[in-house]
């Protein structure tokens, strides 16, 4: 394989000036696949052991092909191995082509050993939540965009955070990406039902309230995806714990999101929408209810209209104390301070 050659010629380079000051390198992407065509370039990176290492590092094109030389630290490769990023399969899937002597090499495995762990169910949760987070700031953006190719371009980002949290989700990583995602996700184990569907529709669709709506539906179906793993594997918080005493305080919200809208302020009830929007779905959190239950507070805003937010955030209000009724969370409500004080001196 002809690309193979660079790589060659930098463990050529390293064998000669650099054995004291590289670790490892490492090949990945579509050679170690044998998935390659005329314009496929080389993936490859290496670990500098020394600064001077890093000299190695180098772009470059050959026969119209890029090459990167890509040097990445050991704190790199850490974040990899504890999934922070991405990008792990170049960790899990990568294929040592040099390594500087034992101890780099115990180091590598032990690295890609601990990426490679799927016992601990709960730090892939949080890194699915971390995923959610940020889809959902992406979905934020996208819906205030009405243009269709900047709805697309938020579109595809959100996509990005939502197939790694479903990734995360199977104690996995994305190999291949591109147009091998969808194909990818659908042979995991757990896949939203209506993945295929919603992720086509962002591709296929020229409508952006279809784009819109398929964007939504993707990030809810991971929301409700990690809700059903969390309740299998028994971490899923108590509900009356987490939302004890929690509507006495939102309550608060509620009026505020009322004033901002009796006194046509869109600046305000949108940031109070939103916050409402963000309380529930931190405090909804790894408990058995899904924020999906209550209605949107971000849809129904127009700037120039606040009637249908100030609707939808008394159906918001009145939605969550049916929960909580539901769910027999006790609300601590006094008529008069008369009844206050009755219950201070009762203390």
């Amino acid at each position: 394989m002809e690309r193979m050659k660079a790589a060659e010629l930098l463990i050529e380079k390293i064998e000669k000036d650099y054995k004291d000051d590289i670790a490892c390198v490492v090949i990945m992407g579509s050679t170690i696949y044998n998935d390659t065509h005329d314009k496929s370039d080389l993936d490859l990176y290496f670990i500098p052991k020394t600064e001077r290492g890093y000299q190695l590092q180098d772009v470059f094109i050959i026969d119209g092909v890029g090459y990167d030389f890509w040097a990445v630290s050991w704190e790199f490769i850490e974040k990899l191995s504890n999934h922070e990023l991405r990008i792990t399969s170049i960790l899990t899937e990568g294929k040592v082509l040099y390594y500087g002597d034992e101890e780099d090499q115990r180091k590598f495995q032990k690295l890609k050993e601990r990426a490679l762990n799927e016992n601990d169910r709960d730090t892939f949760f949080n890194r699915v939540e971390i995923q959610l987070k940020e889809s959902q700031n992406l979905l934020f953006i996208l819906n205030e965009e009405n243009s269709l190719h900047k709805v697309r371009q938020y579109a595809i980002e959100m996509i990005g955070a939502v197939t790694y949290g479903i990734a995360l989700l199977n104690r996995t990583t994305i190999k291949r990406g591109r147009g091998k995602l969808k194909n990818e996700i659908l042979q995991m184990a757990i896949v939203p039902k209506k993945f295929e569907r919603d992720y086509d529709t962002v591709f296929i669709s020229n409508e952006v309230s279809s784009i819109k709506r398929a964007s939504k539906s993707l990030v809810k179906q991971l929301i409700n995806s990690l809700q059903e793993e969390r309740k299998k594997t028994g971490s899923s918080i108590d509900f009356n714990d987490a939302f004890g005493g929690y509507y006495e305080e939102l309550i608060n919200f509620y009026n505020k999101l009322e004033r901002a809208c009796q006194t046509n302020d869109p600046y305000a009830a949108l940031i109070v929408a939103t916050e409402i929007t963000k309380e529930i779905e931190n405090g909804f959190k790894g408990t058995d209810v899904s924020p999906d239950e209550l209605p949107d507070l971000i849809e129904p805003y127009n700037p120039q209209d606040l009637k249908g937010l100030a609707s939808a955030g008394k159906k918001h209000q009145k939605a969550l104390l049916e929960i909580l009724d539901r769910k027999k969370v006790p609300v601590k409500s006094y008529e008069n301070f008369e009844e206050l004080r009755g219950a201070l001196e009762r203390k």
